[in-house]
Protein backbone atom coordinates (compact mmCIF):
# COMPACT_ATOMS: atom_id res chain seq x y z
CA UNK A 1 0.00 0.00 0.00
CA UNK A 2 1.14 3.51 -0.79
CA UNK A 3 0.40 7.03 0.36
CA UNK A 4 -2.45 8.89 -1.28
CA UNK A 5 -1.47 11.86 -3.46
CA UNK A 6 -2.79 15.16 -2.12
CA UNK A 7 -4.56 15.88 -5.40
CA UNK A 8 -6.60 12.69 -5.06
CA UNK A 9 -7.35 13.48 -1.42
CA UNK A 10 -8.71 16.86 -2.50
CA UNK A 11 -10.93 15.19 -5.10
CA UNK A 12 -12.31 12.76 -2.53
CA UNK A 13 -12.97 15.59 -0.09
CA UNK A 14 -14.96 17.41 -2.78
CA UNK A 15 -17.36 14.45 -3.17
CA UNK A 16 -19.36 15.85 -0.25
CA UNK A 17 -20.79 18.24 -2.87
CA UNK A 18 -23.18 17.22 -5.65
CA UNK A 19 -21.40 19.12 -8.40
CA UNK A 20 -18.16 17.18 -7.84
CA UNK A 21 -19.91 13.83 -7.55
CA UNK A 22 -21.33 14.54 -11.01
CA UNK A 23 -17.97 15.77 -12.33
CA UNK A 24 -16.00 12.72 -11.21
CA UNK A 25 -18.82 10.17 -11.38
CA UNK A 26 -17.97 9.02 -7.87
CA UNK A 27 -19.37 8.90 -4.37
CA UNK A 28 -18.26 7.78 -0.92
CA UNK A 29 -19.11 4.63 1.03
CA UNK A 30 -17.84 4.98 4.59
CA UNK A 31 -17.50 2.41 7.33
CA UNK A 32 -16.84 -1.32 7.30
CA UNK A 33 -20.42 -2.43 6.68
CA UNK A 34 -21.06 0.21 4.00
CA UNK A 35 -17.91 -0.76 2.09
CA UNK A 36 -18.70 -4.49 2.35
CA UNK A 37 -22.29 -3.86 1.22
CA UNK A 38 -21.08 -1.84 -1.76
CA UNK A 39 -18.74 -4.66 -2.76
CA UNK A 40 -21.47 -7.27 -2.35
CA UNK A 41 -23.78 -5.17 -4.55
CA UNK A 42 -21.20 -5.05 -7.33
CA UNK A 43 -20.19 -1.42 -6.98
CA UNK A 44 -17.02 -0.35 -8.78
CA UNK A 45 -14.64 0.57 -5.95
CA UNK A 46 -11.97 2.85 -7.36
CA UNK A 47 -10.10 3.83 -4.21
CA UNK A 48 -10.00 2.47 -0.67
CA UNK A 49 -8.65 4.64 2.12
CA UNK A 50 -7.50 2.99 5.34
CA UNK A 51 -6.32 5.04 8.30
CA UNK A 52 -2.92 4.32 9.84
CA UNK A 53 -4.52 3.01 13.04
CA UNK A 54 -6.85 0.64 11.13
CA UNK A 55 -4.29 -0.52 8.58
CA UNK A 56 -3.42 -3.80 10.24
CA UNK A 57 -6.96 -5.01 10.87
CA UNK A 58 -8.78 -3.71 7.76
CA UNK A 59 -6.48 -3.47 4.77
CA UNK A 60 -6.79 -7.13 3.72
CA UNK A 61 -10.48 -7.48 4.59
CA UNK A 62 -11.74 -6.09 1.27
CA UNK A 63 -11.44 -7.62 -2.19
CA UNK A 64 -9.78 -4.67 -3.89
CA UNK A 65 -6.57 -4.62 -5.99
CA UNK A 66 -3.60 -3.42 -3.94
CA UNK A 67 -2.90 -0.50 -6.25
CA UNK A 68 -6.25 1.02 -5.26
CA UNK A 69 -5.64 0.81 -1.50
CA UNK A 70 -4.03 3.77 0.26
CA UNK A 71 -3.02 4.45 3.84
CA UNK A 72 -3.86 7.93 5.12
CA UNK A 73 -3.16 9.72 8.36
CA UNK A 74 -5.86 10.09 11.01
CA UNK A 75 -5.95 13.79 10.21
CA UNK A 76 -6.53 13.23 6.50
CA UNK A 77 -9.21 10.63 7.23
CA UNK A 78 -11.05 13.17 9.37
CA UNK A 79 -11.05 15.68 6.51
CA UNK A 80 -12.91 13.28 4.19
CA UNK A 81 -15.07 11.55 6.79
CA UNK A 82 -18.72 12.54 7.20
CA UNK A 83 -19.18 10.75 10.53
CA UNK A 84 -18.23 11.84 14.01
CA UNK A 85 -16.24 8.70 14.81
CA UNK A 86 -14.60 7.15 11.78
CA UNK A 87 -14.03 3.39 11.57
CA UNK A 88 -10.87 4.08 9.62
CA UNK A 89 -12.07 2.88 6.22
CA UNK A 90 -13.64 4.77 3.33
CA UNK A 91 -14.20 3.72 -0.27
CA UNK A 92 -14.67 5.82 -3.38
CA UNK A 93 -17.13 4.09 -5.70
CA UNK A 94 -18.42 4.78 -9.19
CA UNK A 95 -21.90 6.21 -9.66
CA UNK A 96 -24.40 4.37 -11.84
CA UNK A 97 -27.42 6.16 -13.28
CA UNK A 98 -29.83 4.61 -15.76
CA UNK A 99 -31.57 6.36 -18.65
CA UNK A 100 -35.29 7.17 -18.17
CA UNK A 101 -36.07 5.09 -21.27
CA UNK A 102 -35.11 1.92 -19.39
CA UNK A 103 -38.09 2.27 -17.05
CA UNK A 104 -40.60 1.18 -19.70
CA UNK A 105 -39.34 -2.43 -19.50
CA UNK A 106 -39.65 -2.68 -15.71
CA UNK A 107 -42.45 -3.90 -13.46
CA UNK A 108 -42.05 -1.79 -10.31
CA UNK A 109 -40.72 1.77 -10.28
CA UNK A 110 -40.49 3.83 -7.10
CA UNK A 111 -40.59 7.63 -7.43
CA UNK A 112 -39.29 9.80 -4.58
CA UNK A 113 -40.99 13.18 -4.86
CA UNK A 114 -39.61 15.60 -2.30
CA UNK A 115 -37.86 13.07 -0.04
CA UNK A 116 -35.06 15.38 1.07
CA UNK A 117 -33.72 13.73 4.23
CA UNK A 118 -30.66 11.60 3.36
CA UNK A 119 -31.27 9.10 6.16
CA UNK A 120 -34.86 8.51 5.09
CA UNK A 121 -33.95 8.30 1.41
CA UNK A 122 -31.19 5.79 2.12
CA UNK A 123 -33.47 3.64 4.27
CA UNK A 124 -36.16 3.71 1.58
CA UNK A 125 -33.69 2.66 -1.12
CA UNK A 126 -32.38 -0.12 1.11
CA UNK A 127 -35.95 -1.38 1.65
CA UNK A 128 -36.73 -1.10 -2.07
CA UNK A 129 -33.68 -3.25 -2.85
CA UNK A 130 -34.80 -5.83 -0.25
CA UNK A 131 -38.23 -6.16 -1.88
CA UNK A 132 -36.84 -6.39 -5.40
CA UNK A 133 -38.02 -3.04 -6.70
CA UNK A 134 -36.23 -2.53 -10.00
CA UNK A 135 -35.73 1.22 -10.08
CA UNK A 136 -35.79 4.27 -7.83
CA UNK A 137 -36.44 7.61 -9.53
CA UNK A 138 -35.62 10.89 -7.81
CA UNK A 139 -37.40 14.16 -8.61
CA UNK A 140 -35.51 17.48 -8.54
CA UNK A 141 -36.58 18.32 -4.96
CA UNK A 142 -35.39 14.96 -3.58
CA UNK A 143 -31.93 14.39 -2.15
CA UNK A 144 -29.29 12.99 -4.50
CA UNK A 145 -29.34 9.19 -4.25
CA UNK A 146 -25.54 9.21 -4.19
CA UNK A 147 -25.17 11.69 -1.35
CA UNK A 148 -22.70 9.97 1.02
CA UNK A 149 -25.29 9.90 3.82
CA UNK A 150 -27.82 8.25 1.50
CA UNK A 151 -25.23 5.70 0.41
CA UNK A 152 -24.40 4.92 4.03
CA UNK A 153 -28.05 4.51 5.06
CA UNK A 154 -28.86 2.40 1.99
CA UNK A 155 -26.26 -0.22 2.94
CA UNK A 156 -25.34 -0.86 -0.68
CA UNK A 157 -28.92 -0.56 -1.89
CA UNK A 158 -28.06 2.28 -4.27
CA UNK A 159 -26.14 -0.27 -6.35
CA UNK A 160 -28.81 -2.98 -6.05
CA UNK A 161 -31.50 -0.98 -7.85
CA UNK A 162 -31.41 1.11 -11.00
CA UNK A 163 -31.36 4.82 -10.30
CA UNK A 164 -32.92 7.39 -12.61
CA UNK A 165 -33.10 11.14 -12.19
CA UNK A 166 -35.92 13.05 -13.83
CA UNK A 167 -36.24 16.83 -14.21
CA UNK A 168 -39.95 16.38 -14.97
CA UNK A 169 -41.60 13.71 -12.78
CA UNK A 170 -45.11 14.58 -13.98
CA UNK A 171 -44.04 14.16 -17.60
CA UNK A 172 -42.30 10.90 -16.77
CA UNK A 173 -45.49 9.54 -15.19
CA UNK A 174 -47.47 10.61 -18.25
CA UNK A 175 -45.07 8.67 -20.47
CA UNK A 176 -45.17 5.57 -18.27
CA UNK A 177 -48.96 5.69 -18.18
CA UNK A 178 -48.90 5.58 -21.99
CA UNK A 179 -46.80 2.39 -21.68
CA UNK A 180 -49.53 0.82 -19.54
CA UNK A 181 -48.20 1.61 -16.06
CA UNK A 182 -50.64 2.13 -13.19
CA UNK A 183 -49.60 5.03 -10.95
CA UNK A 184 -50.14 4.84 -7.18
CA UNK A 185 -49.28 7.34 -4.49
CA UNK A 186 -49.03 7.43 -0.70
CA UNK A 187 -51.67 9.90 0.45
CA UNK A 188 -53.75 10.66 3.56
CA UNK A 189 -56.89 10.64 1.41
CA UNK A 190 -56.26 7.21 -0.09
CA UNK A 191 -57.76 3.76 0.35
CA UNK A 192 -56.41 1.64 3.24
CA UNK A 193 -53.31 -0.31 2.28
CA UNK A 194 -55.05 -3.57 3.26
CA UNK A 195 -57.63 -2.89 0.54
CA UNK A 196 -55.03 -2.01 -2.07
CA UNK A 197 -54.71 -4.45 -4.98
CA UNK A 198 -51.91 -3.06 -7.14
CA UNK A 199 -51.36 -4.27 -10.69
CA UNK A 200 -48.16 -4.47 -12.73
CA UNK A 201 -46.41 -2.69 -14.27
CA UNK A 202 -46.80 0.20 -11.87
CA UNK A 203 -45.20 3.22 -10.24
CA UNK A 204 -45.45 4.03 -6.53
CA UNK A 205 -44.94 7.68 -5.57
CA UNK A 206 -43.71 8.70 -2.11
CA UNK A 207 -43.79 12.37 -1.15
CA UNK A 208 -42.15 14.38 1.60
CA UNK A 209 -43.16 13.96 5.23
CA UNK A 210 -43.93 17.65 5.54
CA UNK A 211 -45.83 18.36 2.31
CA UNK A 212 -46.71 15.03 0.74
CA UNK A 213 -46.73 14.58 -3.02
CA UNK A 214 -46.34 17.73 -5.11
CA UNK A 215 -49.52 19.00 -6.84
CA UNK A 216 -48.18 18.51 -10.38
CA UNK A 217 -47.33 14.87 -9.62
CA UNK A 218 -50.48 14.26 -7.59
CA UNK A 219 -52.74 14.84 -10.61
CA UNK A 220 -50.98 11.97 -12.42
CA UNK A 221 -51.84 9.45 -9.69
CA UNK A 222 -54.66 7.05 -10.51
CA UNK A 223 -55.08 5.59 -7.01
CA UNK A 224 -53.97 6.86 -3.62
CA UNK A 225 -53.04 4.57 -0.75
CA UNK A 226 -53.29 5.27 2.98
CA UNK A 227 -51.64 3.53 5.93
CA UNK A 228 -54.37 3.86 8.59
CA UNK A 229 -53.39 4.85 12.11
CA UNK A 230 -55.46 5.33 15.24
CA UNK A 231 -56.71 8.71 14.04
CA UNK A 232 -58.26 7.01 11.01
CA UNK A 233 -60.13 4.62 13.34
CA UNK A 234 -61.53 7.53 15.35
CA UNK A 235 -59.22 6.75 18.23
CA UNK A 236 -57.24 9.30 20.23
CA UNK A 237 -53.66 9.91 19.09
CA UNK A 238 -50.82 8.75 21.28
CA UNK A 239 -49.50 10.72 24.19
CA UNK A 240 -46.85 12.32 22.00
CA UNK A 241 -49.42 13.56 19.50
CA UNK A 242 -48.11 11.42 16.64
CA UNK A 243 -49.70 12.62 13.41
CA UNK A 244 -47.79 10.67 10.78
CA UNK A 245 -45.38 7.83 10.16
CA UNK A 246 -41.73 8.34 9.42
CA UNK A 247 -41.25 8.31 5.63
CA UNK A 248 -39.00 5.25 5.67
CA UNK A 249 -41.39 3.29 7.89
CA UNK A 250 -44.35 4.17 5.66
CA UNK A 251 -42.32 3.16 2.62
CA UNK A 252 -41.57 -0.24 4.14
CA UNK A 253 -45.25 -0.98 4.71
CA UNK A 254 -46.25 0.07 1.20
CA UNK A 255 -43.34 -1.68 -0.49
CA UNK A 256 -44.19 -4.91 1.30
CA UNK A 257 -47.79 -4.73 0.07
CA UNK A 258 -46.64 -3.83 -3.45
CA UNK A 259 -44.07 -6.63 -3.59
CA UNK A 260 -46.76 -9.24 -2.91
CA UNK A 261 -48.28 -8.50 -6.31
CA UNK A 262 -47.51 -11.38 -8.65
Amino acid sequence: MTRLPQRRLKEIRSLAHRKYRDRYGETIAEGVRAVEAALDAGAELRTLLVSESAQGRLAERFRIPEDRVYVVSERDMRTVSAVETSQGVLAVAGIRRAAPETLASMQRVLLLDGVSDPGNAGAIIRTAAWFGIEAVVTAPDSVDAYHPKVVRASMGGVWDVEHVETPDPAGMLENLTAYGFAVYGADLEGIPVDDWTPVLPSVLVLGSEAHGISPEVRVRIAERVLIPGRMHRNEKPGAQGVESLNAAVAAGILLHAWARTA
